[in-house]
């Protein structure tokens, strides 16, 4: 989809009150040969904002194409870009499952290829106004209990303690781009004994890469959410690890901070995410402006074989890769970051949704020399670890065979600067609420992921 820069506003907004609901509109005939999905919702709070200042989506629809042959996945990328593809999920291989956002326009235009799909979302908007009315009271309850330092179930803090410091209430619902600041550093300086604060360097719009240092073993690890600005969950488990070392019950813990330094970023792509909540809340990549279109897919946009495939030249396009390697600053300051780091023995970068747990490489099918005695059973273990853990069933492979090609990725370039052990994780789920995932998941992915994350910790090759 195409996106003037005059359909962009990067004004913040709050809204906080309440907002009117929306209800589901009425079906409306299908194609021969489609099924109509529609989501059921639990609680599914977002930052409260104004409808008013939000892109519509509209009767934009959300279809799942189930790949059958190498004509169909031809036809499909033939079409990507006349036709404006979304696509929420890239598994572009015989068998795989392909989720594309398409305008009602489009969808008209898509229907015409003579492809089977599944119609999964019939109205997008629906769908995020829903969440923004199920998030009223979370966020009224969240504003009051920063106003009064009152848990949001009714328990007062002691003494200097801060609301912040509440992981229950914290991780019951998603937050603003400010909060999540506050947040992190309080955590920097309730723990400032094992905690410090550091900054990758500062993005396009000159917010920073703000992160946290925990820990101060020989080994490093570095790891971040939401270099994809709309995929709110990341940067909620990345911070639900954080809680996790600096106060969780693991009794691991603390030989861990002896082991490894953890450096860790839970907003990669700080402006895109202020887009999502101030202006347009499917938005992917960053703030660049390329022409009429705003943001560079930082994700590929990394300096490893960049412009080798699985990435689009369109600058209006989800997957642009801009137009030269690390001309987008978020990308080039954390690859300059690992590259000067020494002893980096993992390095995860987190995504969703699709649950795949995935190693280098995406630029080519050919998988690296220790991806069957070290990479692959590392995913694998951290796989079977995490379903332990809930029953939430993962993938684990390599990322140009597991889902699609993809060039000028960050975990490709990781491994060519020397990291150890690269990961890109793409977390819950598998399309049922894609990008938005309700926050009563948080907690749940949380948990799963730290049984995931410890069993890499336990079975790194270390100093």
């Amino acid at each position: 989809m195409r996106l003037s820069l005059s359909q962009i506003s990067l004004t913040a907004v709050v809204a906080l009150g309440v907002i009117l609901s929306t209800s589901w509109p009425s079906a409306e005939a299908l194609p021969v040969g489609a099924i109509n999905r529609r989501p059921h919702f639990s609680s599914t709070p977002l930052v409260a904002r104004s409808a008013a200042a939000l892109k519509s989506y509209d009767q934009h629809r959300v279809v799942r194409v189930n790949i059958q042959s190498e004509d169909q996945l031809k036809i499909l990328t033939e079409n990507e870009d006349s036709l404006h593809f979304d696509y929420f999920t890239h598994e572009k291989n015989i068998g795989g499952n392909i989720d594309i956002r398409l305008t009602p326009e489009d969808f008209v235009k898509f229907q015409s290829l003579n492809i089977g799909y599944t119609i999964l979302i019939d109205n997008l908007q629906t769908i995020l106004d829903q969440e923004r009315d199920e998030d009223g009271q979370y966020q009224q309850k969240w504003e009051n209990s920063k106003l009064n330092k009152v848990s949001m179930n009714g328990v007062a803090f002691p003494g200097n303690d801060d609301v912040f410091t509440n992981s229950q209430d914290w991780f019951s619902g998603y937050h603003s781009y400010e909060d999540h600041q506050t947040w992190l550093q309080t955590q920097i300086k309730k723990y400032a004994t094992i905690a410090s604060a550091f900054s990758a360097g500062k993005s396009f719009q000159n917010r920073e890469q703000a992160g946290i240092k925990i820990g101060n073993g020989p080994n490093n690890v570095v790891f971040h959410g939401l270099q994809h600005s709309r995929e709110w969950i990341t940067g909620s488990v990345v911070e639900y690890l954080i809680d996790q070392l600096l106060r969780g019950t693991d009794s691991r813990v603390a030989g861990y901070l002896k082991k490894y330094t953890f450096h860790i970023i839970p907003i990669m792509n700080p402006d895109g995410f202020v887009i999502t909540q101030s202006s347009d809340r499917m938005h992917r990549k960053n703030a660049q402006k390329n022409g009429e279109c705003l943001g560079t897919d930082t994700n590929r946009n990394w300096n490893f074989h960049w412009n080798e495939g699985g990435a689009s030249t369109d600058p209006c396009a989800d997957s642009y890769m801009g137009p030269s390697a690390f001309s987008a600053p978020e990308a080039k300051n954390i690859g300059e970051y690992l590259k000067k780091l020494p002893n980096v023995v993992s390095y995860i970068d987190f995504h969703s949704y699709s649950q795949l747990w995935m190693t280098p490489y995406g630029f080519t099918g050919k998988r690296p020399d220790n991806y069957d005695t070290y990479l692959k059973p590392l995913a694998v273990g951290a796989v079977a670890a995490l379903k332990a853990a809930g029953g939430t069933v993962f993938q684990a492979g390599d990322i140009y065979n597991t889902i699609y090609p993809a060039s000028g990725s960050s975990v490709d370039y990781a491994l060519s600067v020397g990291v150890g052990a690269p990961f890109a994780v793409e977390l819950r789920d598998r399309g049922e609420f894609g990008f938005s995932l309700p926050a009563n998941q948080i907690i749940p992915s949380g948990k799963e992921v730290w049984a995931a994350f410890t069993y890499i910790l336990d079975n790194l090759k270390t100093k």
